[in-house]
């Protein structure tokens, strides 16, 4: 149990309350209105792909490929940015309208192009590196869970000279047996023996990300310069919303 503890302090005669939870966070409230969250979480755990790195260039560019081999036809490159962030397979029946075999066939069809040429077809996003060692420093074990496939996730983070920065990347397997964000995680959170959900937090760009934390009693932060928007991040339960990396570290 979280002991929480409840401060009034008069400013320019406006009244704030700073709302101090010895687990969870501290929010400094204005009337009704949060102007600052603080966690007091140990392990931060990052989405990938519009969280860490601007992947939409090999992304759906794998995506056209796998669609016009397999003589669909496919939207614009803008168009399918939508896939960025959830689980591909699920993204092709939602989308297209085809079976389970027909979205099985696609992913393979978008590997052949995506595994050699369009996983390193993207950026790492202004300020994240100066994020990730201000949290280091500040004694934040950071983890990456991602719905992309943990090979590929490893393979990218190591070209960027990211790796050091994890103690665990986390990924969907080559089996697709975690299959959504929920699962991975999971298997973070198992791979780290980490039991107590109030001491981490996620950090993503959609509200897969934010649901998928949400569904086993995680919070998670929204970042809005990744490929959802942020009231899709507030209606799907966010946290906090920061709009650029570094904006992370004041938050801890």
């Amino acid at each position: 149990m979280s002991t929480v503890y409840i401060y009034a302090v008069l400013l320019n005669f406006d009244l704030y309350l700073f709302v101090i939870n010895d687990k969870l966070n501290n929010k400094l409230l204005k009337g009704n209105e949060f102007i600052m969250t603080k966690f007091n979480c140990k392990y931060i755990l990052f989405d990938l792909d519009g969280t860490i790195t601007e992947s939409d260039p090999g992304i759906t560019r794998s995506i056209k490929y796998a669609l016009e081999k397999n003589s669909m036809v496919s939207p614009s490159l803008e168009e399918l940015k939508i896939f960025v962030g959830p689980p591909l397979g699920e993204k092709f029946m939602e989308v297209f309208g085809v079976s389970q075999e027909m979205a099985d066939k696609l992913l393979v069809s978008y590997r052949e192009r995506y595994n050699p040429i369009g996983k390193y077809e993207c950026n790492i996003y202004d300020g994240i590196v100066d994020a990730l060692k201000q949290l280091r420093e500040m004694g934040k074990v950071l983890c990456v869970a991602t719905s992309k496939p943990e090979a590929a996730a490893k393979d990218v983070l190591a070209h960027f000279g990211l790796t050091e920065y994890f103690d665990l990347i986390g990924g969907d397997t080559a089996e697709h047996t975690r299959p959504n964000k929920t699962a991975v995680i999971n298997y973070v959170m198992e791979s780290m023996n980490i039991s107590d959900k109030d001491d981490i937090i996620m950090v993503g760009d959609t509200h897969y990300d934010v649901e998928g934390a949400n569904k086993i009693g995680i919070k998670c932060i929204g970042v809005t310069y990744g490929y959802d928007t942020e009231e899709s991040l507030k209606n799907s339960g966010a946290a906090a919303i920061i709009h650029k990396p570094i904006e992370l570290v004041d938050l801890f």
